[in-house]
Formats: C-alpha cells, sequence, structure tokens
C-alpha cells in the first residue's frame, strides 16, 4: 500500500526536547548549583573521612524514614506551586500573543486597511509592539543591548521619549482611541472594542507584574531548603553506618537538585535567559512580526521559530 507523504511546512515542528537539549540543561543546573555542589562535596569528603562511627545527634532509621516523607511532601508542594506560577506566567504571555493580533484585527475590521497604512494608522499598530517589549524590559529588568537599541529607536519613531514607563505607553493608548473616536474615525461600538482589547492586554499585563514582584514567601524557601540539607546529611551518615556511602551521596544530590529546581523554575523572567525562564525575547519578536509593517532591526539577536530556545 503507497502512503502519500507530505512535505513540512514553514510553521515549525511541535514542540520537542533533543537530545542536545539535555547536556544543555544539565550544565545550566550544575552551574546555578555551583555552590551547593561544593558544600554537598564537603559533607560527603566528611561523612567518608570520619568511617561508620554513629554521631549523638544522629536520627534512627525509622525517624529517618519520617523525616524523609516530610520533606519529600514538601518539596512537592513547593515545585508543584513554582511550576504553577511558570505556566500562569506563560499562559499570560500567550494571551498578549493573542490580544496583540486582537488589537490589529479590531483596528483593521473599524479603522479599515487604507487609514491602516498611513502614518497615524502605522503608530496605532506600533504602540502595541513598543508595550510588549517594555513589559518584557520591566519584567526582567535586564536587556540585551541591541535589543534595548531597537525598541529605543522605535520610540523615537513614534515621537516618544526613550525614558517611557509602561503605564504611560498604556495611557497614551487610552487617549489615541479617544483621539480616533473623536475624529470619526471609529463609531461607538468601535470603541468600545477597542478598549475591550485594551483591558484585556491590561489583565495579562497585572497578572504577569504580579508574578514577578510576589515570590514565594522567603520564609517557606529557607524552611524547604533547610530540611532538605537536614535531612541529607542524616541519610549520608545513615548510609555511611548501615550500606555504601555512594548510594547515600547520590540520594542526599538527587534531594537537593528536586529542591533546587523548584527555586529556579519559580523565577519564569530570570535574567540569563536559561531552560528555567521564558523566551521573552522570541515571544516579543512574534507579536512584532504580527503587527509591524516594516522590518525592525533586531541587532545580533535572530528571533528563531525554534520552541526549544529560551530566549
Amino acid at each position: 500500500m503507497m502512503i502519500d507523504v507530505i512535505e513540512s511546512g514553514p510553521h515549525g515542528d511541535p514542540p520537542r526536547t533533543q537530545r542536545l537539549d539535555y547536556g544543555l540543561v544539565l550544565l545550566q543546573l550544575l552551574w546555578r548549583m555551583r555552590y551547593d555542589l561544593i558544600l554537598w562535596l564537603a559533607f560527603c569528603t566528611y561523612a567518608w573521612l570520619r568511617g561508620a562511627r554513629a554521631l549523638p545527634w544522629q536520627i534512627t532509621p525509622l525517624a529517618l524514614s519520617v523525616f524523609g516523607i516530610a520533606v519529600s511532601i514538601f518539596i512537592a508542594f513547593r515545585n508543584t506551586q513554582a511550576i504553577g506560577r511558570w505556566w500562569e506566567a506563560r499562559t499570560l504571555w500567550g494571551a498578549l500573543v493573542n490580544e496583540s493580533r486582537q488589537w490589529r484585527d479590531t483596528l483593521l475590521a473599524h479603522v479599515g486597511g487604507q487609514r491602516l497604512r498611513t502614518a497615524r494608522g502605522r503608530r496605532l499598530l506600533e504602540v502595541q509592539v513598543a508595550q510588549v517589549w517594555l513589559l518584557n524590559f520591566e519584567l526582567r529588568n535586564f536587556w540585551r543591548a541591541d535589543l534595548r537599541r531597537t525598541i529605543d529607536g522605535l520610540l523615537e519613531d513614534l515621537n516618544l521619549p526613550q525614558d517611557l514607563s509602561l503605564q504611560d505607553l498604556c495611557r497614551r493608548r487610552a487617549l489615541a482611541i479617544h483621539d480616533l473616536h473623536r475624529d470619526g474615525w471609529v463609531d461607538d461600538w468601535g470603541r468600545h472594542q477597542l478598549v475591550e482589547v485594551g483591558n484585556r492586554c491590561l489583565d495579562s499585563i497585572g497578572g504577569l507584574q504580579r508574578i514577578r514582584n510576589t515570590p514565594i514567601p522567603a520564609s517557606y524557601d529557607v524552611f524547604v531548603r533547610l530540611i532538605t540539607w537536614l535531612y541529607g546529611l542524616q541519610l549520608l551518615l545513615q548510609m555511611k553506618t548501615e550500606g555504601p556511602l555512594a548510594t547515600g551521596a547520590v540520594l542526599f544530590l538527587g534531594f537537593l537538585v528536586a529542591e533546587r529546581i523548584g527555586s529556579y523554575v519559580e523565577g519564569p523572567f530570570d535574567r540569563d535567559s536559561s531552560c528555567f525562564s521564558l523566551p521573552l525575547n522570541s515571544i516579543c519578536s512574534t507579536i512584532t512580526a504580527d503587527l509591524m509593517q516594516r522590518p525592525l532591526d533586531f541587532g545580533r539577536f535572530q528571533p528563531s521559530q525554534d520552541p526549544t530556545r529560551w530566549d
């Protein structure tokens, strides 16, 4: 039986984890944990040098089992909350992509393609592009120099100051909607729809700012990390007296890695563009390509359709 083979299209492949990505993720994880690994190695060395002698403050095997259950519950809860924050941030950025397209299509429906190709029409679209890039920079409080120069040039083309804040830009867009209605470019229904799109954008922006400015309480973070280290040390000592030290060292390291991954994923706007953060630059460049009628020079940054990129 012959099967027709359909060639791949230009839209990219579904997200997947490639074999080469595992090595990169592991290197980034080890680099972030470098101080933890040094301390872990020091504890392992101490346990190896002291021999099989039990210490007065070692807990019993039964207590160690109960302690391990408690530590597992706390780490699992913390990691669940961290992944929830990461996924909510990605959902809100996905909503911003759709809302930017809705802004374009709503303007096209009510203003018309001919007017939208004028300088004023292009300005309305490019204000939305500038908004998402300023949000990107605000969330990270960090940016590539070439991307910052590009957005500063865009703001200059829009006759806007380069030190313009995100909230000032949102207010200016609201005034632009008012001017469209005043000048007869849109009717009451058109103004209402544009305001609705603007309000949904503000909801997404507010949600992202909340995630950025309200991390998991530091007291809980310190508690989970402390009990993980205490349990790991007790496990290491117990394995030294009752089993292979290497087994205890590996289990100790496994608990440390699980706890640290939750801590790293908790911050989806990390400045290092690692595998733990969201690809904000790529998301913003997607919005730029959807709305801009002219190309922007991103400098050395090259927008990618590869879903495994994190920048």
